[in-house]
């Protein structure tokens, strides 16, 4: 058999606004491999800016003039950049005309909004960004929720979180090989695939160890507080259910902390501490009737959910981020449950109307998430 000496062509989009990490670790791993990698955009002479401010790259060309057979893969990134890649109908053509003659098409996060703007998920099964799952089922796709999901040649996979798993497919399925570096199986997903994201490009070591102590520092902070909303409480409805949360962040918990082990470290001094920051702060705590306390256990949960939101999408290691997404998922359902029984106490109470104006939650003395 006579091997293909010519390099493997790829395209990777790029529009204003890319999430970084999900251009920079396909571009350095297909340029480890030996791959040509042609970055198109929809003007030459652009300035494209990631969405994280980290990216700052000039395209080679657009996809105006190029040509999708003349390529062995195209790939879309995501963040911001499909929502403006969508708008264009030559880049929206040139990756119809890829899928349609057999290149390989690679997109992750919100790269599908480019597939459903040119009707290509009708029958498909793929996934992409949670936040997009509604409009790719009304595309006709079979949205899959998992790490990457694989349909002819589409590959599509869901979040930053997902890259190293992402750009292994591709490189395997272009026959790519990087020297001294091993591509565990797709299918691992216990493989340690934070290495590769590092090497890559993405989270580092350090990174990804921050990350873990700043969510057990907030977790195990507000399970004092939580604690504290149980023990003052006098409604039984809310003593069951900040015991049900309780448990979740008990939960939460054990599995950073198990993650955390995973990289021979133990919990840093703040994530040891806080818990006893949030007694300390509790004392100090005048809530005096059950309704506060609900507003400002709202508070806490919503903030809880942003901050693990942000903590999810800052990483490029697929366990941890799996972590923090089931515990955004958890945090998200408690929150809805605390803000269910607060606006039931509050219209149940005996208080005139204009006693009983709803007020925004309490802000919470949670400890912030910072970069990691």
């Amino acid at each position: 058999m006579v091997m293909d000496s010519q390099p493997k062509k790829v395209a990777i989009l790029i529009e204003q606004g890319v999430e970084d990490a999900e251009f920079q670790l396909p571009y350095n791993a297909l340029k480890k491999a030996g791959a040509e990698v042609v970055v198109l955009g929809s003007r030459v002479n652009e300035e494209y800016k990631g969405k994280q401010g980290k990216l700052n790259i000039k395209a080679d060309a657009t996809t105006t003039e190029s040509i999708a057979t003349d390529f062995d893969a195209v790939i879309i990134p995501g963040g911001q950049a499909p929502d403006k890649m969508r708008t264009n109908m030559k880049t929206v053509q040139f990756v119809e005309d890829a899928l349609e003659n057999g290149v390989l098409v690679a997109s992750v996060c919100h790269g599908p909004q480019v597939l459903i703007e040119g009707d290509m998920l009708d029958g498909v099964r793929a996934t992409g960004f949670r936040a997009i799952r509604k409009d790719m089922q009304n595309a006709g796709a079979e949205f899959v929720d998992e790490p990457l999901v694989i349909d002819d040649n589409l590959i599509t996979s869901r979040r930053p979180g997902d890259l190293p798993i992402f750009v292994t497919a591709i490189l395997q399925q272009l026959n790519l090989n990087i020297p001294d570096t091993t591509l565990p199986p797709i299918s691992d997903l216990d493989a340690g695939w934070w290495k590769l994201g590092e090497e890559w490009g993405g989270s580092s070591r350090s990174e990804v160890v921050n990350a873990l102590n700043t969510a057990i520092q907030g977790e195990r902070y507000s399970l004092e507080t939580f604690q504290h909303y149980y023990d003052n409480a006098t409604d039984d409805a809310m003593k069951e259910l900040f015991q049900e949360i309780l448990q979740h962040k008990n939960q939460h918990v054990q599995q950073l902390e198990a993650r955390l082990a995973v990289f021979n470290e133990k919990p840093s001094l703040p994530a040891a501490v806080s818990n006893l920051y949030a007694s300390i702060k509790s004392f100090f705590q005048n809530d005096q009737t059950d309704v506060e306390i609900l507003r400002r256990a709202l508070g806490d949960l919503q903030t809880g959910v942003v901050d693990t939101y942000n903590l999810r999408n800052m990483l490029t290691d697929p366990a941890t981020v799996e972590i923090l997404d089931q515990m955004e998922v958890t945090l998200a359902r408690d929150e809805q449950r605390i803000a269910n029984l607060y606006k039931d106490r509050l219209g149940g109470s005996s208080a005139s109307r204009s006693d009983r104006t709803p007020q925004s939650p309490k802000p919470s003395s949670r400890p912030a998430v910072t970069g990691a």
